[in-house]
């Protein structure tokens, strides 16, 4: 894997100067026998083996450590390849969790869930038309507020917020486009905010303040990025795990490639401590007979870590929880919490 760096470096330095103690000191013991040839040539030769000796031996070594060392790095970085697939499929999890959940709702159920959200994209809509003096649209959009979804109260308060947008002044107007702004920023909608700021340029040209807003998202979300990033090193520094868990997900929307690969190890450290704390909170669940929190915790951390071990072990235990759950009072739980995993 191109550009991750090498571990246990520092030993490959030591063992790397070690042979060349080793060399050096054979080449002396040579260098020292050849001297001694000509008068005594039984230690001549005796240095001269023993220089060679020396040599094959520091270099056998080293090929060895070398070769251990390249094993160990390769299983590195085999580790963390599985590591960032599995981040990869948290990631993923929760998208499939939703869609699993819809599956499972009645028709009627996705109506009320569907009808709340249309509801709150029209909503939003309206009022993004009346900033930007689109009347004509607007008008279109409360009509359906009233025709289409029903609500009559809510089409009168559009109408009358409609009627004083086209009674402001030009000043009103433009202080209304800005707190809209400053609601889409703080909602961290910075993709319609930009959109937003495009269609208000055609519509109050040549105002500096509307101008300046396509800078200003860029610095509000860099502004917002950072402090979530001062939140997670706080976080992880108090061992605060969960808001460190739920900080990542928000985070993996704003950090570039570069960013993420920073904060790489430190995110390691907090999904494995997140699985831990899960499974220490599902172990003192069953053996406190709280099935329910159990089943509860258990499914979190099947759903987060659904390649971990502990969520193998779980699953097969989920069936027995459910029946104990179901049951007034459950006496006998140790059998259970004998086989929670440890």
């Amino acid at each position: 894997m191109t550009g991750v760096p090498e571990r246990h470096e520092k030993l490959r330095i030591v063992a790397r100067a070690a042979l060349i103690v080793d060399l050096i000191g054979s080449v002396a013991a040579g260098g020292y026998g050849l001297s001694l040839l000509h008068d005594r040539p039984d230690a001549g030769l005796g240095f001269l083996a023993g220089g060679a000796v020396g040599a094959f031996l520091g270099l056998l070594l080293y090929c060895q450590f070398v070769l251990m060392h390249k094993i160990v790095n390769y299983a590195y970085r085999a580790y963390d390849t599985l590591l960032d697939a599995a981040a990869v499929l948290r990631r993923q999890e929760g998208y499939t969790h939703t869609i699993a959940e819809n599956s499972n709702l009645s028709e009627w159920a996705k109506r009320i869930v569907h009808r709340e959200k249309d509801f709150e994209f029209l909503r939003d809509s309206i009022q993004g038309a009346i900033v930007r003096q689109d009347w004509e649209a607007a008008e279109h959009l409360i009509r359906d507020v009233d025709t289409v979804f029903g609500y009559h109260d809510a089409a009168t308060r559009f109408h009358e917020q409609l009627e004083q947008a086209r009674k402001a002044t030009g000043e009103e107007r433009v202080a209304a486009a800005l707190a809209r702004f400053d609601k889409l920023c703080d909602d961290e909608k910075w993709e319609q905010a930009r959109r937003e700021c495009e269609r208000l340029k055609t519509v109050f040209v040549g105002d500096a303040r509307i101008a300046s807003l396509a800078d200003e998202i860029e610095a509000r979300r860099r502004e917002h990025k950072h402090k979530l990033l001062a939140d997670y090193d706080e976080a992880v520094r108090n061992q605060d795990v969960d808001r460190a868990h739920g900080l990542l997900f928000t985070l993996d929307k704003y950090l570039t490639p570069k960013e993420a690969e920073a904060i790489k190890q430190s995110a390691r450290g907090v999904f494995r401590a997140r699985l831990e704390q899960l499974r220490t909170q599902f172990s003192l669940a069953v053996a406190d007979q709280e099935f329910n929190k159990a089943i509860a915790t258990g499914e979190e951390l099947i759903n987060e870590f659904p390649n971990s071990g502990y969520a193998g072990e779980i699953s097969k235990m989920m069936p027995v929880l459910r029946t104990r759950a179901q049951q007034p009072k459950a006496p006998h739980a140790a059998a259970v919490a004998r086989t929670t995993p440890s």
